[in-house]
């Protein structure tokens, strides 16, 4: 800890190069517009409506903002600017909790708002301690550790939800703010703000290690910058303050390694995932932090590009942006994954702008920030979303006392049993263990990977566990365009008939084509060709909207043919399938599966061929697009089975020519004979692929 004071940014120490650097082309527009708001706020004075209308947090944000200034210039009428918003933030009567928190959480004091208001105000008090006098300092600091630092503390010693829970935005948020009110009030209580970092510091790294594997986050990626930015928060202070290098721990390695495959090709937003809507790319500050701690080359590229895409620099970027570290672009690392420790794949055609790309979700309905869409995909090409994701819904108290429809599971490209939503866990999952809070969960599995096919399972039985005693969904990539979805249902006996449906979601028109659907959209299309049901028909779904600006989301619902009670064929007989007067050849049965191909490319994508197959109980499809041909082979009993120029007893097969040549790919197969010439034989089932 610094005689001189606090410096959790490590800025005054190095002020020289801190406005050197905020003078750099790449930051130079950047400094002027924040100075020229400032100014423009010292001339008009202070404004009673205005102030009124902003909350102690806005109002200590404005401070953190006129504070840095003054680093930067060393002007000291943005330091008088800066006191008097804090003045005015702490006179700000209450709790510094946000209202709409207070509604949905009452018996907590402590916030996201609160968090965020401690450590603007130590983070004013770090830079301005030169210029205060002891006066000054203390009460700021008392300000702090009333209103900050115990209200944080003394609600994680009660038990609230965020003080444990590793995979949520909030602990890191409220824990980074805990740490902040320690390093300032350590000054005047060692032994109180002790306990207050010490808790702090272990909780952040507790979130490190169980991010650690992968670098990747449950709640989507937003809600991942928030979370681990503000970890990031006081990892740095830590280092400043106490030379305690967290920088060290692995997670900070891999961490920029995630994001990228969250983003659209084109790098122009995210998608949207968890409660994380469609956006532009964010979060620049953080991969330059990243970059400059720990060296990382694919952080700085990153970082660059979402300046060069959404210019969101902040004081942050200035703080830890470092020119000598060298880029790395993103086509370094391979353009499809699959993140097991938070059950997620994301697959693309390549790391070009205009590639296409489908991401598949699993995990766990009891997960921070969840929608009850496990199972569900998105599609992209560019920057187009084809097959997507409504968005969140506004955060207001009844999404937390109901399920609104924007988080149900049929707004969701998922399987809908019954019109039913999926089920949720009793309590909110601590970590990423998918059995802890509940039987809810999608594992994906079976993940196969090769230069021309990637192949997985999401197995979401729990979550569909009152209706379904089978439910898995299969997801075969045929690059770079074509994906063939396989759903594999099987009900739970019951004397009902189940309703069974598959729903597709867009921002863009689905059109009728022959035979099949077509989502046309500006610069690229989705071709959706049902295979099975035989039966299979398909409605759109009226009267949906996406929730962050109101336009109309497209939806299909594709199902079996429905067995209404007055329209069976008069020949056969009126009672149900399980009624012992009724035909030997059910009406309906408990089982439904579903085969869809899609091919996702740009306008003018070449012609697919598509051809459905069933045989001694299993089925798939032979496709013909360009000059390849595949057959793609779903066989969960693993028997025999013979296709004339395809032979295997592999539960899953993937067989594609090119040019006379076999690219192949099993899951828990022995054989696998393409014309006579043997690719595959051992006496273990394995899951591999060929070349």
């Amino acid at each position: 800890m610094s005689q001189a004071g606090p410096d959790q940014w490590g800025v005054r120490s190095r002020i020289e190069w801190l406005r050197s650097t905020s003078l750099s082309e790449r930051f130079a527009g950047w400094r002027e517009s924040l100075l020229a708001g400032l100014d423009r706020q010292i001339e008009v004075g202070p404004d009673p409506r205005r102030d009124e209308a902003l909350d102690a947090c806005a109002l200590a944000r404005e401070a953190e903002r006129a504070a840095f200034a003054h680093l930067l210039t060393d002007d000291a009428g943005y330091r008088r600017h800066a006191l008097d918003l804090l003045d005015a933030a702490g006179e700000s009567g209450g709790c510094w909790a946000g209202a709409a928190h207070l509604e949905m959480y009452p018996l907590d004091r402590a916030d996201l708002q609160v968090a965020e208001t401690t450590k603007a105000f130590a983070n004013v008090l770090s830079w301005l301690w030169p210029g205060l006098d002891d006066d000054s300092r203390r009460r700021l600091a008392t300000v702090i550790a009333d209103r900050g630092g115990r209200v944080i503390y003394e609600d994680a010693e009660k038990g609230c939800w965020w003080a444990d829970a590793l995979n949520s935005n909030w602990t890191s948020v409220l824990n980074s703010g805990l740490g902040f009110a320690g390093l300032i009030w350590r000054h005047y209580s060692r032994t109180e703000a002790g306990c207050w970092v010490n808790r702090a510091r272990g909780t952040i790294v507790r979130m490190l290690d169980l991010a650690a594997e992968e670098g990747a986050g449950v709640e989507g990626p937003g809600y991942w910058l928030y979370c681990f930015a503000s970890a990031q928060d006081l990892v740095e202070a830590l280092a400043n303050e106490d030379g305690d290098d967290l920088y060290l721990h692995p997670f900070w390695a891999r961490c920029s390694r995630f994001l990228p495959y969250l983003a659209l090709p084109d790098m122009s937003g995210w998608i949207p995932y968890a409660d994380t809507g469609r956006g532009a790319l964010s979060g620049s500050a953080f991969f330059h932090g990243v970059a400059s701690r720990t060296r990382d080359p694919l952080a700085q590229w990153f970082g660059n590009e979402i300046l060069r895409q959404s210019n969101d620099a902040t004081w942050k970027s200035v703080v830890y942006y470092d020119e000598t570290v060298s880029e790395q672009p993103v086509g370094a690392i391979p353009p499809c994954r699959h993140f097991r420790s938070v059950q997620l794949a994301s697959f693309r055609s390549s790391w070009a702008p205009d590639a296409a790309l489908f991401m598949f979700k699993g995990g766990s309905n009891a997960w921070s920030h969840t929608h009850l869409d496990l199972g569900s995909f998105y599609v992209a090409v560019g920057g187009e979303a084809l097959a997507t994701d409504p968005g969140p819904w506004p955060y207001r108290v009844h999404l937390w006392h109901s399920v609104e429809p924007a988080v149900s599971t049929s707004w969701h490209n998922c399987i809908v049993v019954d019109g039913a939503n999926q089920r949720m866990g009793p309590q909110y999952a601590m970590s990423h263990d998918l059995e802890e809070a509940g039987d809810c969960y999608s594992r994906l599995v079976d993940h196969v990977s090769s230069e021309h096919v990637e192949m997985i399972r999401g197995d979401a039985t729990t979550a569909y566990g009152d209706a379904l005693d089978r439910a898995s969904r299969d997801v075969v990539y045929l690059k770079p365009d074509v994906f063939v979805i396989f759903d594999d249902l099987l009900a739970r006996p019951a004397r009902v008939q189940r309703n069974f449906e598959w729903m597709l979601h867009s921002e863009h028109l689905i059109l009728d084509t022959d035979g099949s659907l077509l989502v046309q959209g500006e610069r690229s299309s989705l071709s959706i060709r049902p295979v099975f049901p035989r039966d299979c028909e398909w409605k759109h779904v009226m009267g949906k909207t996406i929730p962050r600006d109101g336009r109309e989301l497209h939806c299909i619902s594709l199902r079996p043919y429905w067995h209404h009670k007055w329209n069976v064929d008069p020949a056969r007989s009126p009672y149900p399938h399980w009624d012992p007067r009724g035909d030997s050849d059910p009406l309906y049965s408990g089982e439904c599966r579903f085969l869809v191909v899609l091919q996702a490319a740009a306008s003018g994508a070449p012609r697919m061929d598509v051809e459905g197959f069933e045989l001694n109980g299993a089925m798939g499809v032979r496709i013909a697009v360009r000059d390849e041909r595949w057959v793609v082979l779903f066989n969960r009993a693993g028997r025999t089975v013979d296709l004339g120029d395809l032979q295997t007893d592999a539960e899953k097969a993937v067989l594609g020519e090119r040019a006379g040549r076999a690219t192949w790919a099993v899951v828990r197969g022995t054989q696998l004979v393409w014309n006579g010439r043997t690719l595959l034989a051992g006496e273990e089932r394995t899951s591999r692929a060929g070349p």
